[in-house]
């Protein structure tokens, strides 16, 4: 009997990393389950802890519908309960890095960290080469170089590994995170040599790297691969019957919010948050906050931006995810100042600089808080650090190749322009909103466009 239920158990696990190849996530949580509970029946304890990470996986990586981080953490916690009285095993190893995997999705870098940590000091005291979320959690909590460090590093034992699991995470995560500190140089270069070493792995780990493509491609304002992108990703999802992960949910948003197609943004957003606070998934959420709040500072829907925004911000601030940080701290400068309220533009202005710290490398992220500064000076009429605060702006969005954030500020600096009135501003506000106009253009944003136009109208331009 105990035989017949041990080879029961055994095809019911190989059906399940069968279905995970192929992309039935469904049919793979379906299997794990049925064995960990045949497991459970025999009592065979270190089969069960398995069964429980490899649910923690599943819940983790499944799409919209399946994923549930809060579920995930449970069996994870479980199967923790059984190996850690034990000795230091290769699989304990595992469940210390699923558990700092899942604290990244609920967007808690520093709690992350300490988990990845234990996850390294026990593969090195194995004297094993195994990667771990660690430069993930370290760049998103301020410690960038090493950070990326740690995932360039990796990339090369990962690959020789063979282990298509690890190789699509790690690679996955060195292009988000060159993408999220808004290096995108490094960003395109990386993708270039990862994402063929995914699609390699067939039609589920291609939807993985199309998805993944959407958020640096939209940045780095090539607008075709972007479309292209989602456009393969649906496609193979469609054959698949897989739908999209809750982190490309808020990736597709940002796209199409950035080319102007805002009703369809705002749809994708909304549908997007449902899933998300149901799955538990505290970094999509985060992601889908922002954009869905930047969606509403541009159509003017003031209440409801702050509400998203300061959600978002809430987040970066429970988990320390200071990267995301520097992302919502200009738009909500933006915001009050658009609100008439520069004392709290004032010190989001201020929070932001404090976080850049002088002694590191922060890529791309100093010039959305530059704009912020900017548009602070010029709200208070000082006019020689709005200019200052402007053209660093322009520099750091050139230098790291994001264009429609040099458009944004060089129609900001325009703005600033006209309102100074000095001799020959007027010509300097032409010149900035004709190089946005052609920028925006460049990169298909619709609403921009219209904007930058409409300036020009009134200006009888």
């Amino acid at each position: 009997m105990e035989e017949d239920l041990a080879r029961k158990a055994e095809v019911l696990s190989k059906l399940a990393w069968t279905a995970w190849a192929t992309g039935d996530f469904g049919a793979c949580l379906k299997h794990v389950q049925e064995a960990l509970e045949v497991y459970q029946k025999l009592g065979d304890l270190p089969n069960v802890a398995s069964m429980h990470l490899n649910l923690g996986r599943v819940l983790t990586s499944g799409p919209l519908g399946l994923a549930d981080e809060a579920k995930a953490l449970e069996h994870v916690d479980a199967g923790l309960a059984i190996l850690e009285p034990g000795p230091d095993t290769l699989e304990k190893g595992l469940v210390y890095q699923l558990r700092a995997a899942i604290h990244l999705r609920t967007d808690e870098p520093v709690t992350s960290l300490v988990w990845a940590q234990k996850a390294v000091d026990l593969f090195q005291k194995l004297g094993m080469f195994m990667g771990t979320a660690l430069g993930t959690a370290q760049a998103r909590t301020g410690e960038i170089d090493k950070g990326i460090e740690y995932q360039e590093n990796n990339w090369e034992p990962t690959l020789r590994s063979g282990n298509w699991l690890a190789v699509g995470l790690c690679g996955g995560e060195i292009v988000l995170t060159h993408t999220l500190v808004r290096n995108m140089p490094r960003a395109l270069e990386w993708a270039e040599t990862v994402l063929p070493e995914i699609t390699k792995m067939g039609p589920v780990w291609t939807v993985v790297g199309a998805r993944g493509a959407v958020l640096m491609c939209t940045l780095a304002g090539d607008i075709s691969k972007a479309t292209e992108s989602c456009r393969t990703a649906e496609t193979l999802e469609s054959k698949a019957r897989q739908g999209a992960s809750l982190e490309d949910s808020a990736s597709l948003g940002f796209l199409h919010f950035r080319l102007g197609e805002w009703d369809k943004a705002q749809e994708v957003l909304e549908e997007a948050l449902l899933g998300q606070r149901d799955a538990h998934n505290t970094v999509a959420v985060n992601a889908s906050s922002f954009t869905l709040g930047s969606l509403n500072l541009e159509v003017g829907d003031y209440p409801k931006a702050e509400e998203l925004l300061l959600r978002s911000l809430d987040i970066c601030h429970k988990g320390g995810n200071l990267v995301f940080e520097l992302w919502v701290l200009p738009v909500l400068t933006e915001l009050y100042l658009k609100m008439g309220q520069p004392d709290k533009a004032a010190g989001y202005v201020d929070r932001g600089f404090e976080l850049l710290k002088p002694d590191q490398n922060w890529y791309g992220l100093p010039a959305p808080m530059y704009l912020a500064k900017g548009m602070l000076a010029t709200a208070q009429q000082d006019w020689e650090a709005a200019a200052h605060s402007f053209d660093k702006a322009i520099q750091v969005n050139r230098q790291y190749q994001l264009p429609w954030d040099e458009a944004k500020a060089l129609y900001e600096q325009g703005l600033m322009y006209l309102a100074r009135g000095q001799a020959g501003d007027r010509e300097k506000a032409h010149q900035d909103l004709d190089e946005a106009l052609a920028i925006f253009q460049r990169v298909g944003a619709k609403k921009d466009v219209e904007k930058v136009l409409g300036k020009k109208g009134t200006l009888g331009a």
